[in-house]
């Protein structure tokens, strides 16, 4: 029974075995046909089903829209730069003609491109051993290189005919350094900041389309030079930069941070009128690998740090008392003998050593910049109702952020009830001479300009208009955040007491800075303590200087703000007003608007002449006197760029040719084009002056080298 058993179970195994073994062969003889029928019958339809993988319509970015100063200077450009690939299975490929240049060629790119002829053999090689559809032959490839690549024997057989395709991309520069540099922003894909930031969209264009094919590696090249949707280049954005005034703020700037060791300090120079900032540097210490300092532009303090700004907001805090009606200028206020409790925190005003104020008036607690002064003012109009101290600086606009069109503003920090947050019984007193309240620099500039401004606070403006080839798109007008911050006689007396803070040969804590001065000021010194895990450090300070010029007609004001000196001084007055100083000589000795012109003419008999242009693109040059009906005569009209000689009669246009591989000759053409072709032949430029190139520091012709750097001055 046992074996019967047993040849059963054996039979059923065996037959299990077989139905396996015929299931898994019909499997192979299912698989094996369709591999088959894939490679014949549905060859064509998984063909072009391949292709619809292998090609591709792609998005193209386009150009991005240039920065430019208030002049036209470029802030922040993109200049082109190609890789250059070689396809060597493409199919319209002359090999004929690629074996009659081959040695030419070799050479050709050594001569451009650097490197032996025999590099360049042996990357062919390599290439057509692969069969490879995308060998690398160069990167990052300058316009004027790119220019002379197209020249080649056999390259200049085209896309097709050669195999070498040759991919665009945009390189953004900025050609004035670190000038404005945290303003100006940065443009990295997630993580720009600033104007390329907040003027993203404007700056970015419109994507294009274009057919493409994907080849090994991942890589998508263009099938044709043609676009499916032309890309539109971005607009280009206008600011309200000068960079003449703002080479002057950061070197003066850099100078007292240098002399005196500072943490990080800024300027900003805004017009009183119109809102415009005209100047704004940010400048942070740093140190290089050899533990050696320096100062760069590293993040916009003036627009994103909210901090303590100690004196200079005492303006605010005197307005309000003002305001109340409680108290004139001449009230008389006793600060003792610089020493005054107020419950259980001492107040001491800079000269308490010396014995104090004793009773003065409250123009003069403004004047000297006392302390327990401007407490007691503030005591006395607001100690029983201190609500109504909060309501009045909300009303003057120092509460909230300014809404400047740029990301990353600070939020001022100013208690908007009694009793909230970390409000105790020292915080009227304490917000009197400007602690327990944050503002940045650009908020407390705001309020003196609006001072400056017979009342009307304007938003600080950094973009003006949006253009398109030089033409405006769109324009941006003045914002105007309150058109009036207080009464007419409080705006009256506090223009008072900032004049008499700066009036030579008086008492004010700036009184010695302006003197001699063609101009007058109105401004306010400020000295903070630096605040560190609730408390304040000790010997650390941050000095500042806000005002306006001249005092009697407002054009500019300015803020100036040093933090955390180590060289023994500290003070606002002989550390950051000195600088605002150098911005005022600076504007007076330039500005038109300062001066008497003379309007007789200078000849007795008038002469007319011809409008003179400087060298540049000749294809420019040539629309724009067609345009005006200006006559002119070109002695060859290849080339892309001319000299200009400009006659009684005509102008002549006369074709200049640049080497290869040598620096090329920039003199008397404009900063614009002189960027375009040093950057392009992949030269590093630095410039001072504005205007016509007069001079270069490496003579033309002479051979480049890696890393050049040039240095060009303009007239």
């Amino acid at each position: 029974m046992r074996g019967d058993n047993n040849s059963i179970e054996s039979t059923l195994k065996t037959g299990r075995f077989w139905v396996v073994f015929v299931g898994l062969c019909f499997v192979g003889a299912a698989i094996l046909w369709r591999i088959i029928s894939i490679q014949t019958i549905e060859h064509d339809r998984w063909t072009a089903r391949g292709a619809e993988f292998e090609h591709s319509i792609r998005n193209i970015v386009p150009a991005r829209g240039q920065i430019q100063a208030s002049d036209g200077s470029l802030l922040a450009t993109s200049v082109p730069v190609y890789d250059l690939r070689w396809d060597s299975k493409c199919e319209a490929i002359r090999w004929g003609v690629f074996s009659e240049t081959y040695d030419s060629l070799c050479l050709g790119f050594s001569d451009i491109l650097g490197g032996d002829p025999e590099e360049y053999s042996e990357r062919f090689e390599k290439a057509r051993t692969k069969g490879s559809r995308a060998a690398l032959f160069a990167k990052n490839i300058p316009f004027t290189k790119y220019k002379s690549l197209k020249s080649l024997p056999f390259v200049r057989e085209g896309r097709y005919r050669s195999g070498f395709v040759f991919e665009r991309k945009e390189v953004r520069k900025k050609p004035f350094g670190q000038l404005a540099k945290r303003t100006i922003g940065i443009d990295r894909e997630n993580s720009r900041v600033g104007i390329e930031l907040a003027w993203n969209k404007e700056l970015g264009g419109i994507e294009g389309k274009q057919m493409q094919k994907r080849i090994s590696g991942g890589t998508w090249l263009p099938v044709t030079d043609d676009f499916i949707v032309e890309p539109q280049e971005g607009l280009d954005v206008v600011t309200t930069i000068d960079m003449h005034l703002q080479d002057v703020a950061s070197s003066a700037l850099k100078s007292q941070l240098s002399k005196h060791d500072a943490e990080w300090g800024v300027v900003v120079l805004m017009e009183v009128k119109t809102g415009y900032v005209r100047a704004i540097s940010n400048l942070q210490r740093l140190e290089d690998t050899q533990g050696k300092p320096y100062y760069n532009e590293s993040y916009n303090h003036a627009l994103g740090t909210a901090v303590e700004p100690g004196s200079t907001f005492k303006l605010a805090s005197l307005m309000a008392c003002l305001e109340s009606g409680k108290m004139d200028l001449e009230d008389l206020v006793d600060t003792k003998s610089g020493e005054y409790l107020f419950h259980d925190r001492k107040m001491r005003d800079s000269n308490w050593k010396d014995g104090g104020h004793g009773k003065i008036s409250l123009r003069e607690c403004f004047e000297m910049s006392s302390n327990i002064g401007s407490a007691l003012s503030v005591k006395q109009c607001f100690s029983l109702e201190p609500q109504k101290f909060l309501d009045k600086l909300k009303l003057m606009g120092v509460t909230e952020p300014l809404g400047v069109n740029l990301v990353g503003e600070g939020i001022p920090k100013v208690y908007s009830s009694v009793g909230e947050g970390d409000w105790s019984g020292i915080s009227l007193t304490q917000m009197a001479i400007g602690y327990e309240v944050t503002q940045t620099p650009l908020q407390t500039l705001a309020l003196y300009g609006a001072i400056g401004n017979n009342g009307k606070m304007m938003r600080p403006t950094f973009v003006t208009e949006t253009q398109r080839k030089g033409k405006t798109v769109e324009k941006f007008e003045p914002v105007v955040l309150k058109n009036k911050i207080c009464s007419a006689s409080t705006l009256r007396d506090c223009k008072t007491m900032l004049e008499s803070v700066c009036k030579p040969g008086g008492n004010g804590t700036a009184s010695n800075i302006f003197v001699d001065k063609p101009y007058t000021v109105a401004g306010k010194t400020g000295t903070s303590k630096i605040a560190v895990d609730g408390g304040y450090a000790v010997g650390r300070y941050r000095a500042s200087f806000t005002g306006y010029f001249p005092a009697d007609n407002p054009e500019f004001v300015c803020i100036v703000v040093i933090a955390d000196t180590k060289s023994g001084s500290y003070y606002g007055s002989t550390i950051a007003a000195p600088v605002f100083k150098d911005l005022a000589d600076l504007i007076y000795a330039t500005d038109p608007s300062f001066h008497t012109v003379n309007d007789s003419p200078l000849l007795a008999i008038e002469e007319r002449h011809l409008p003179t242009a400087k060298n540049g693109a000749r294809e420019e040059l040539v629309r724009l006197y067609n345009i005006l009906g200006v006559p002119f005569v070109q002695t060859n009209e290849e080339g892309d760029w001319v000299r200009v000689t400009t006659e009684s009669n005509n102008v002549q246009l006369t074709t200049r040719v640049f080497e290869d591989q040598a620096v090329p000759d920039v003199r008397g053409m404009g900063l614009r084009d002189a960027l375009y072709l040093l950057e392009n032949a992949g030269v590093k430029v630095s410039y001072v002056g504005n205007g016509t190139v007069r001079k270069q520091s490496i003579p033309a012709g002479t051979p480049l080298t890696p890393k050049s750097t040039i240095r060009i001055e303009l007239s």
